[in-house]
Formats: structure tokens, C-alpha cells, sequence
């Protein structure tokens, strides 16, 4: 599918449909399932917390990418992504932040 909106409707209106779409997208269209680790012993509900410290098992980090020619215009951006600031605005939009627990 193109974009996450496009896998977020078609689950919303295909019963029994299942898509993989990330925390922030999750609305009342959609149902976040649980997911097993170890072989159905135990299930982890999808949620910030456990998707921070690392318990639910489908989780993946974006990272930001540049070219190193470029460096000294993009630095600012980085430098303030990563800032205090800018991990709040992370978290406020529903990704994870990389500030430590």
C-alpha cells in the first residue's frame, strides 16, 4: 500500500483484515492486537510504554539519514531532533522518544 492512511482504511473496512501500521497512526477505526514473543506464554499489549522499553516485539527505529556534504546545514536539525525540545514534539505527534526512562 502507498501510505499508512491507505493501510488504515482498507483494515477499517475489510472485516478480518490485519495491516502493520505504527503506534501514532492507531484511532478508533483500528485495533492494536497482541503479540506473543515466546511462543503464545505471553502476550504484550502495543502501547508507548511497551513499545519505550522494548517488551512488545514489533518495533523498529527510524533514522535520519544525510549527506555527509551536507552536514553543516542538517547538524541544527539533528542536534535539535534529538534535543529534550524536540522529543517531546516527538512524543506529542505518538512516536517513542529516545529520551532515556
Amino acid at each position: 500500500m502507498p501510505a499508512t492512511g491507505a493501510i488504515v482504511q482498507s483494515i477499517s473496512q475489510t472485516k478480518g483484515a490485519i495491516g502493520y501500521i505504527g503506534l501514532a497512526y492507531l484511532n478508533k477505526q483500528t485495533k492494536a492486537l497482541q503479540v506473543s514473543y515466546d511462543n503464545g506464554k505471553t502476550y504484550v499489549s502495543a502501547s508507548y510504554e511497551n513499545a519505550k522499553n522494548k517488551k512488545y516485539p514489533i518495533v523498529r527505529p527510524l533514522y535520519l539519514y544525510y549527506v555527509k556534504a551536507k552536514e553543516k546545514l542538517v547538524k541544527p536539525f539533528v542536534d535539535f531532533a534529538l534535543s529534550a525540545e524536540g522529543q517531546k514534539m516527538v512524543d506529542k505527534v505518538g512516536y517513542v522518544d529516545v529520551l532515556p526512562q
